[in-house]
């Protein structure tokens, strides 16, 4: 999921994580990354139509474009 640019343009994909706080799958369809933290532990994912970017933890992400995420 490294930041990827298609005609200058970030590629959209999907996105599926789980709140931390109660459990709850939350899921994007269309989203672009907008930072991706090497160090850290989060990324910024910014869903089509928001203005806000999202901060997600990595440990937390199940699936990416529908494929299923394995730690």
């Amino acid at each position: 999921m490294l930041e990827r640019r298609q005609n200058g343009r970030p590629v959209e994909f999907s996105i599926e994580y789980c709140k931390r706080s109660t459990g709850e799958l939350v899921r994007y369809e269309r989203a672009v990354l907008t930072s991706w933290h090497s160090r850290g532990s989060t990324l910024n994912v910014l869903p089509v139509g928001e203005s806000a970017p999202r901060k997600i933890r990595r440990c937390l992400v199940t699936r990416v474009n529908g494929m299923k995420i394995y730690f």
